[in-house]
């Protein structure tokens, strides 16, 4: 469901217009080295930020990309979670070491956000947990 719903592409051409050095037209060749790193760190942050909505609901565990990674590698949840984790961290340095110094602040913020919305959020429930919590510092 994920790969069709569009969540990404979304996303990177929302940025897109965000300011005109990130315009997918004018910046071919950036989009085109980013696209794929883009997609792995919303997937994989989006995972992980969304595992504790998706342990309180259940049924969403159950169906969570990462659950059932684990139990068809048949690794522990916690290493697939970290391995996750880590590939998503990874993607989201990789995006704005891409990009040029005009462009890197640009990207910065606008993953920044997407990372802020999923904890503040209700629908993540991370505010429940951690009443005070801050943005991410990485």
């Amino acid at each position: 469901m994920r790969v069709f719903n569009g969540f990404s592409q979304f996303w990177s051409t929302s940025v897109q217009f965000t300011h005109p050095c990130l315009g997918a037209r004018s910046h071919q060749a950036f989009w085109s080295a980013v696209l794929s790193p883009c997609v792995t760190f919303l997937n994989d942050i989006n995972d992980v930020l969304s595992f504790y909505k998706e342990t309180v609901h259940g049924e969403d565990f159950e169906v969570g990309r990462l659950y059932r990674r684990s139990v068809q590698e048949n690794q522990p949840y916690p290493e697939v979670f970290r391995q996750t984790f880590d590939n998503g961290l990874t993607a989201y340095r990789r995006v704005p070491a891409l990009a040029t110094d005009e462009q890197r602040h640009h990207l910065d913020r606008c993953m920044r956000a997407f990372i802020h919305w999923h904890f503040h959020s209700s629908r993540y429930r991370w505010q429940s947990i951690y009443p005070g919590l801050a943005p991410l510092e990485v």
